[in-house]
């Protein structure tokens, strides 16, 4: 179900906030993001569910490095 908020995976370890913090404001109704360094995941929220469908079809499959390309998908409501 969409959702105003992105579930990031894939992210590599030592992989900061501040480091993708650039990459998902360039989307409109970019708000914040949650990182879990821990299990190398994020939440991305944007200021509304169209918002963040077009973030995330801008950035699904992007490389951050050669072994991890951003998967995305919607928060669990």
């Amino acid at each position: 179900m969409p959702n105003h908020i992105l579930f990031v995976e894939n992210l590599p370890q030592k992989y900061t906030e501040e480091m993708l913090v650039p990459l998902f404001k360039e989307f409109p109704g970019f708000k914040e993001i949650r990182l879990i360094a821990s299990k190398n995941v994020a939440f991305v929220e944007y200021a509304d569910e169209l918002q963040a469908g077009i973030a995330m079809t801008g950035l699904q499959g992007f490389n951050l490095t050669e072994e991890n390309a951003l998967a995305l998908s919607y928060a669990k409501q």
